[in-house]
């Protein structure tokens, strides 16, 4: 009697293994076809919800003291707004002509500050930082019609 008792209780186990088996093969199928490999969105493809920031130069304009810059943007389709920063303070909007950017840098501080580009493209809808800045020094240039500077470029977040 007591032999039958283990029989039943070992097909019970058996049983109850096997439910727990199918089961948990369940849950990892429903689990890994939740789970997308999602591709991470190309900033320079895909466009993205920034509005224009219409930047406007915060500084003063000294004549007597500039750098101007001849600049690429490499990856951009269509015109957009490139203007230069040093820390908080736009001290610079360039002019778009013929594909290059000619930009205007009047300092907000003394030299030696670190200049940062950014760049807005409306096509894109987003906001794009020179991955190096260059500092500041009066009556300077940085790229030439034949060779432009052309930085990289990452998303500013």
């Amino acid at each position: 009697m007591n032999n039958l008792k283990n029989i039943k209780n070992m097909k019970s186990l058996k049983i109850a293994n096997r439910w727990f088996a199918i089961s948990l093969i369940a849950l990892c199928t429903v689990l890994v076809a939740g789970c997308k490999n999602q591709e991470p969105v190309d900033p320079y493809v895909e466009p993205g919800n920034t509005p224009d920031p219409k930047w406007e130069i915060t500084v003063e304009n000294d004549m007597t003291s500039s750098l101007t810059a001849i600049v690429k943007v490499s990856f951009a389709k269509s015109e957009g707004t490139l203007a230069a920063f040093m820390g908080d303070e736009c001290c610079g909007i360039a002019q778009y002509i013929e594909g290059l950017y000619w930009l205007y840098v009047s300092p907000a501080t003394e030299a030696g500050s670190a200049i940062q580009l950014r760049f807005y493209s409306p096509e894109l809808k987003r906001i794009f930082e020179a991955k190096e800045t260059f500092p500041y020094s009066n009556d300077d240039q940085k790229g030439t019609v034949a060779a432009p500077y052309t930085p990289q470029w990452e998303e500013k977040k």
